[in-house]
């Protein structure tokens, strides 16, 4: 294969990947577990006696106000990287520089939930954890 068909590869896969990231994650957005009431954290911090109820309670409010605004950039960054994908005249460079923005983005995300799960559980006991993990997406959820 020559450089140029090697470069529209990468380009085809990065589009197929996200495409793939994008359909699971508007599948998780839409889908009744994300609507359907307090996540599994929210519930677990309920249960813990004050001042921890408390303070991680308003933790989680925090941290749910970040990982909203970065859903709302995230849902920005997919709307501009479709147009670059679908531009004519098609620009590579723009279409892979969406897709690594889109990406960055979605590790911003897991990184405020995953950082707020993980500072949250050493306050559980060790039951609490367990109940908490057994509901689907605990770990993705605020």
């Amino acid at each position: 294969m020559r450089a140029s068909s090697w470069r529209w590869a990468l380009v085809a896969s990065l589009a197929l990947n996200l495409l793939l990231l994008g359909v699971i994650g508007t599948w998780w957005w839409r889908s009744d577990s994300r609507s359907s009431g307090p996540s599994a954290l929210a519930e677990a911090v309920a249960t813990l006696p004050e001042p921890d109820r408390t303070a991680l309670g308003h933790l989680l409010d925090q941290r749910r106000a970040e990982a909203d605004a970065l859903w709302k950039e995230l849902r920005q960054l997919r709307t501009a990287s479709n147009e670059a994908l679908s531009a004519d005249p098609y620009d590579p460079a723009k279409a892979a520089a969406g897709l690594a923005a889109m990406r960055d983005k979605f590790k911003e995300l897991r990184d405020v939930v995953e950082g707020t799960a993980l500072e949250i559980m050493p306050k559980l006991p060790a039951e609490q954890r367990r109940k908490m993990l057994e509901r689907r997406s605990a770990l993705w959820r605020l």
